[in-house]
């Protein structure tokens, strides 16, 4: 049998702290199951790139 895997990098723009930054999530799916993590880090919404999946600042995408 086959295996998939996937992982995407995302932000979630409606929920934007205080700051004006909001946190970077990721999903891994499995087979078909997934699950949604924090990665501890935030950016801010404009400075993210969906289309590549990543931030401008070189440090947080490290």
């Amino acid at each position: 049998m086959r295996s998939t895997f996937r992982i995407l990098f995302y932000i979630n723009k409606s929920k934007t702290k205080a700051d004006g930054t909001t946190a970077i999530l990721c999903r891994i799916t499995i087979d078909g199951a997934s699950v949604v993590i924090t990665t501890g880090e935030s950016t801010v919404p404009h400075d993210w790139s969906v289309k590549r999946g990543e931030t401008k600042e070189k440090k947080t995408n490290q």
